[in-house]
């Protein structure tokens, strides 16, 4: 069997459509999952669960963006390139859980954290299980069968955020994160399989394997990269800060995180795919990336406005011990705004051929976050622990927004061949809302009397915030003024 061609613009847009249901039913599970169980285990826990994690997340995003990616971007593809990227992540995956297994006593003995290395080994077949459902996903995204995807996601979601919500409840603290991520990784392997006909063959993968390995092995620097400069501050942070810091720390990162997720996450499920088909029209792929970008911006700059407005009255309604990461919940949120441009031009540089352009500049941003949260490191390892929090927050601002400006003027100038006003103006109407909308919060929150109740304030500063953004999303952008008047005349 081949696969090839380009989608139809109906195609494309039921698969956006559907992403779009997928990363926001996705949003909202995984979003009172985590603020829920978070009232339940304290930052501490919540750290040790994170720094175990980091390695069961880079094995992932080696899975997603090895040949598993070749097989999306590649525009004819047959049976035997499915069953060599299968066989070849699947092996990848072994051999890493094995690694995690092995330096697991390492790592607690970095983090000075003794029974990390417990949660590292129960962790350790997750990393497999995910490899079993990594081809299969890959399959459905190229044909953008984004409707079986979603279905599948939301019902893993939700039952293994109840289980791992009622694991928290019953006071397992750390072990209730690994109950939620087994039982996700175990139930998405035996649905993925249900909803995709193929099946995997054995021998005769080396001529395939071939044909998939220079994309792939591109894409395996670029995310390795990523993966570095990303998670440098987990890394790193065990030497200098304890547990609670990076707890604090991380939980900041998962929100803003959560946000983009549904932003550029949902267009990330379809971008790659559709951008790959139309390579050949410089034309149609620039306004599609344009597109593409305006439909993350208008998701996610007025939500991290919001996000940032409320993170005070936020906090502190999960509880009082999280109210420290207000601060740096801030700073993330705003360089979350600068980064998704990175996060939607990647899989465009990608459909492009060139996924090593990202690569260089990813390794040269992991050099110089690693460097700079170091020495941040060194100079605040005294300090309080919401002083800590703020300081690595500011330095991954300033590295990751430096870079990424960076990488977008390499990408559309050099690699693309795109004007930027064409691309990244239609934008500027939801950002301009996101900052007012963060402005506006922040105004409402300190006219509120000191003894205004942590729910009451929420909802205020929250209001005057959505308020903001929705009259000036449509006073300012046209694109979507348009949608609601053809919205309002059907109605």
């Amino acid at each position: 069997m081949t696969e090839a061609g380009p989608h139809s613009s109906g195609t494309v847009r039921r698969a956006v459509i559907w992403s779009y249901v997928l990363t926001g039913g996705n949003f909202a599970v995984t979003g009172v999952v985590t603020f829920v169980m978070a009232a339940f285990v304290p930052p501490a826990e919540f750290g040790v669960m994170a720094l175990a994690l980091v390695w069961v997340t880079f094995a992932q995003m080696l899975m997603q963006h090895g040949p598993a990616q070749a097989v999306i971007q590649r525009e004819d593809v047959t049976d035997r390139h499915f069953d060599a990227a299968f066989w070849s992540t699947l092996g990848l995956a072994t051999v890493f859980a094995g690694l995690l297994a092995a330096i697991a006593p390492l790592w607690a003995l970095w983090n000075g954290t003794p029974r990390l290395a417990y949660v590292c080994w129960a962790l350790a077949p997750v990393i497999v299980l995910n490899a079993l459902a990594v081809l299969p996903d890959a399959i459905l995204r190229r044909r953008m069968d984004m409707k079986r995807i979603s279905l599948r996601v939301l019902t893993v979601a939700s039952i293994s955020g109840v289980l791992g919500v009622g694991a928290a409840v019953a006071g397992l603290g750390v072990w209730a994160y690994a109950v939620q991520q087994i039982t996700m990784s175990a139930l998405t392997v035996a649905v993925v399989w249900t909803v995709t006909e193929w099946r995997p063959r054995r021998g005769g993968i080396g001529p395939a394997l071939r044909d998939l390995r220079r994309f792939s092995l591109h894409s395996l620097s670029e995310v390795t990269a990523f993966f570095v400069s990303s998670r440098i501050d987990a890394l790193v942070m065990g030497a200098f800060f304890g547990p609670a810091a990076i707890g604090l720390y991380r939980f900041a990162v998962r929100i803003v995180e959560m946000v983009n997720s549904v932003a550029a996450g949902g267009i990330g499920q379809v971008s790659l795919a559709d951008l790959s088909r139309l390579t050949d029209d410089r034309a149609a792929f620039g306004r599609r990336l344009g597109q593409f970008l305006h439909a993350a911006a208008l998701i996610m700059y007025p939500a991290l406005g919001v996000l940032a407005a409320t993170a005070g009255p936020l906090l502190r309604l999960v509880g009082e011990e999280w109210e420290p990461a207000a601060g740096a919940l801030r700073v993330l949120c705003a360089t979350g705004a600068i980064t998704m441009i990175g996060s939607i031009l990647t899989p465009a540089v990608q459909a492009a051929g060139r996924p090593g352009v990202g690569a260089v500049i990813g390794w040269v941003e992991a050099a110089a976050a690693a460097t700079s949260i170091v020495a941040v490191g060194l100079w605040m390892r005294d300090a309080p622990v919401p002083t800590q929090v703020l300081a690595i927050a500011w330095t991954v601002f300033a590295v990751q927004g430096t870079m990424t400006l960076v990488y977008a003027w390499v990408a559309l100038y050099r690699v693309l061949r795109l004007k930027a006003r064409t691309v990244l103006l239609p934008s500027l109407p939801p950002f301009a809302a996101g900052l007012t909308a963060l402005g506006t919060g922040l105004l409402v929150e300190s006219l509120l009397p000191g003894d205004t109740h942590v729910v009451l304030g929420l909802l205020l500063t929250g209001c005057a915030a959505v308020a903001t953004v929705v009259i000036l999303l449509l006073a300012l952008d046209p694109r979507l003024r348009r949608l609601a008047t053809s919205l309002l005349r059907r109605a």
